[in-house]
């Protein structure tokens, strides 16, 4: 919340299009949080147990963020990548 929509805040005279903005970015707030968090674990687990260096784990994240780019584009959707995994290495996405 910024200094703005604090002092609004505080005088009570948040109006639900106020509520609706701040709600929103706090959930993508949460959910770049999310990601970081998720992309920081990945990326150890890829250097501890499959020895991957700089170079190997950025252009993996360079892969997964193209990947991303052409769902966003509309190419392909999350079911899409979902399926192709599940069929092609026989890994069930919970």
């Amino acid at each position: 919340m910024n200094r703005e929509q604090r002092r609004k805040a505080a005088k009570k005279k948040l109006t639900h299009k106020d509520l609706k903005v701040i709600t929103e970015q706090e959930a993508y707030n949460a959910v770049g949080f999310t990601v970081r968090q998720y992309s920081a674990a990945v990326m150890l687990c890829l250097k501890d147990k499959l020895g991957f260096g700089p170079v190997r784990a950025q252009r993996f994240m360079n892969n997964v963020e193209e990947l991303f780019d052409s769902i966003n584009q509309g190419y392909l959707s999350l079911d899409d990548v979902i399926q192709t995994v599940e069929e092609e290495l026989n890994i069930r996405i919970k």
